[in-house]
């Protein structure tokens, strides 16, 4: 019998018309069903893909990476063009590399960053209105950073996550947030080793109300001491959040989170 062959890919996705990454018998649009299905049209046997993050329906990707295998040896270009011929406009393989037999997209990864942007402009681009999500002009990036300066270090952030099983731990490590403007753009960078279900929309949410004065400037601080979820604010939009990167052991150590390539 023939040893199979694991191959890592990176994709991007337009989360819009997405309902999450993972497959569901309810939601048959989802990006792993298409890529799966793009990779099995083009090598003739069933493919499963393994994404380092399974992010929730209307969340988008730049760099999202999976693991897949395959029977046998195929070129790793003619993978990424012959899927990409076979997939939709919204979700394309931006590059295919062997891998080691025991590499795994998620449990490998090191460190992933996401991205939330929010913007103050009267008017949203059409460019950017499925990417970005509107705040008041009069949000105080100065509130918002000084909050978000509570978040980085290993914590319980259960309160932050859809709710946990009995024996599901809530701990994760955040290492950094970011704020930073960019015209009339506020945009937030997480880097966390991991990170829960509905967490950085969670946290957004929050820091969108401190910046613009409806919660206080210790709401943070409060939910992470308490867990009490009765201080939570309504979850920002899930369009404004962006899958960056992920990372590796091994893997070149740039700034991310600079630009999504959608301006």
């Amino acid at each position: 019998m023939s040893e199979t062959c694991r191959y890592r890919a990176v994709l991007a996705y337009v989360g819009t018309h997405f309902s999450g990454w993972q497959t569901q018998k309810n939601a048959p649009r989802t990006v792993q069903s298409v890529v799966e299905e793009s990779l099995q049209l083009l090598t003739g046997e069933p493919v499963r893909a393994v994404a380092a993050g399974r992010t929730d329906a209307g969340v988008h990707a730049d760099g999202q990476v999976v693991h897949f295998d395959l029977s046998k040896r195929i070129d790793p270009i003619r993978i990424r063009d012959g899927a990409n011929a076979r997939l939709p406009w919204d979700v394309k393989l931006l590059s295919v590399e062997p891998a080691a037999p025991g590499f795994h997209a998620r449990r490998d990864a090191t460190w992933k960053e996401y991205l939330y942007r929010w913007s103050r402009a009267p008017v949203l681009h059409p460019r950017q209105a499925l990417f970005v999500a509107p705040i008041s002009p009069r949000a105080d990036t100065r509130r918002m950073r000084a909050a978000a300066g509570a978040l980085p270090g290993k914590r319980d952030f259960s309160v932050f996550g859809v709710r946990l099983g009995a024996d599901e731990s809530g701990v994760r490590v955040l290492q950094s947030v970011a704020i930073e403007e960019r015209d009339d753009e506020i945009r937030a960078l997480f880097r966390g080793e991991a990170f829960l279900r509905g967490m950085v929309r969670a946290i957004c949410g929050v820091l969108s109300d401190i910046a613009r004065g409806r919660v206080s400037m210790d709401r943070i601080e409060k939910l992470l001491e308490t867990g009490d979820r009765a201080l939570l604010t309504a979850k920002a939009a899930a369009k404004g959040l962006t899958l960056v990167r992920v990372h590796y052991g091994g893997d070149a150590v740039t700034r991310g989170g600079g630009d999504t390539g959608r301006d």
